[in-house]
């Protein structure tokens, strides 16, 4: 009982975080209703630590709910984070987010892969493909400013 309590509060946590970000990020977010740039790299720069934001809420809610797929969000979560953060290191992508948000992210997402790899929760296993999607699905979002 006290492993799934333990779960359960993670989960809590990690959806307050990313609900908390959410709203810091979206607060700072400048809407323009000119569909002309809804699809500009500095537009959507701007709303990509919200849609990582939303992830974390995501990804927490089914690890709270203890959910056959929380591996699979947790690792989705986890890749998109992290090469957000690795990818702008290393100068492949350049970041609109400030340096204590790359590395709380990084952190965070780096917690969240151990879980999700490790298979922490005993649940479903990451299939090659969902642990491919992940990588995948987190370079594109990265990348996307770039090809703008």
């Amino acid at each position: 009982m006290n492993y799934r309590k333990h779960t359960r509060t993670l989960g809590i946590a990690l959806s307050v975080v990313g609900l908390t970000m959410a709203i810091h990020f979206g607060m700072k977010a400048e809407t323009n209703p000119d569909p002309r740039v809804w699809f500009a790299a500095k537009n959507y720069s701007q709303f990509l630590p919200i849609a990582v934001s939303v992830m974390l809420i995501i990804a927490g809610a089914f690890l709270g709910l203890e959910h056959k797929k929380a591996n699979f969000n947790l690792a989705v979560f986890g890749h998109t984070a992290s090469e957000e953060a690795l990818f702008s290191w290393v100068g492949f992508s350049s970041s609109s987010l400030d340096a204590w948000v790359l590395i709380f992210f990084f952190a965070i997402s780096l917690l969240c892969l151990w879980i999700a790899y490790s298979n922490v929760l005993k649940q479903e296993r990451l299939s090659r493909k969902e642990a491919l999607f992940g990588i995948c699905f987190g370079a594109i979002i990265v990348f996307i400013p770039q090809l703008l």
